[in-house]
């Protein structure tokens, strides 16, 4: 190795003089070359350690559906907002064009007699066996709400006033369902006094309001109204076919639509001790009546 630094020399020549400076550089990094081979290297089987990043949490899952829980909380903060005075516009544009299924249900006391004057209901016709559902729209253009968000905007408004919209599942409220152990309807018309007797109504909403409706505009398809024309059916009942004990559901499905203010949920103020009255604007795609124990479809209904 010393001749790699001080050059070849030949056979029986004396060394004339001591090693030069450069020569004593050479010898010192040939040294720390040397030193550096006995370090243990890694074997061929081994992988040398490789720094691992920080594990990550893993995001919520983003719901593809909003249903009733999930748009009534969305109400909820935009009623907060427009009662404090703070813009939640970044929010509110978070749900335009999410898909949502929204249920109402009715019809828990049971069947009423005064159907075609009521809003939400169910009759059984005992003589011809069959069942008869109404989901009259209850929100219109001309309803003092819409008119103070600018109805002058809109030329038609179609939607319905939530009932209990302080239940964030459709269900029944304890103790108003009708008795499950009910005859069938042939077998009610003969007894006097049974709840088929019984006036019926679901009442509308009074505070604190919110509602979900279609807002169209003079550039709009008329092909998706129905000029506030109920969704009414009537549907065969099978023989022996058990009464709904839990009532019905009217099931709203499509997509929420941005208002031009770009807001989906409109609000406006009924005071400092009240809650504002909110509106869902929403396109509504499909409707149907379902049972509400069963999911079985009583009828219905798709745009265009």
């Amino acid at each position: 190795m010393a001749e790699l630094c001080y050059g070849p020399r030949s056979m029986g020549s004396p060394r004339s003089s001591p090693p030069s400076i450069a020569a004593n550089a050479c010898v010192i990094a040939t040294l720390a070359l040397l030193a550096a081979c006995q370090q243990p290297q890694p074997q061929d089987n081994q992988q040398a350690p490789v720094e691992q990043p920080a594990p990550e949490l893993p995001a919520l899952p983003r719901s593809e559906t909003l249903d009733r829980s999930a748009i009534l909380a969305a109400v909820a903060q935009a009623a907060s907002a427009n009662s404090a005075g703070t813009d939640d516009s970044a929010a509110q544009r978070t749900l335009d064009g999410r898909q949502f299924e929204f249920q109402i249900r009715f019809g828990c006391r049971g069947p009423s007699t005064g159907l075609r004057e009521q809003w939400l209901g169910w009759a059984v016709d005992a003589e011809n066996n069959t069942l008869r559902v109404r989901a009259r729209p209850t929100l219109n253009a001309q309803e003092p709400v819409v008119q103070r968000l600018g109805g002058d905007r809109f030329e038609a408004v179609e939607g319905f006033w939530i009932p209990r919209p302080w239940l964030l599942e459709a269900v029944c409220p304890a103790n108003s369902a009708i008795d499950p152990s009910a005859p069938h309807p042939k077998q009610q018309a003969k007894v006097a006094g049974t709840v088929a007797q019984e006036q019926v109504t679901e009442q509308l909403p009074s505070s604190p309001r919110i509602g979900i409706a279609q807002f169209f505009s003079d550039t709009d398809p008329r092909t998706g109204r129905r000029s506030m024309r109920p969704y009414e059916a009537v549907k065969t009942l099978e023989p022996g076919h058990p009464l709904e004990s839990q009532g019905f559901d009217l099931v709203l499905s499509g997509r929420l639509r941005a208002l031009p203010d770009r807001r989906v949920i409109a609000c406006v103020a009924n005071g400092a001790q009240s809650p504002p009255d909110c509106i869902v604007s929403a396109d509504f795609d499909r409707v149907r009546i379902e049972a509400s124990g069963t999911q079985d479809v009583i009828a219905e209904w798709t745009s265009g």
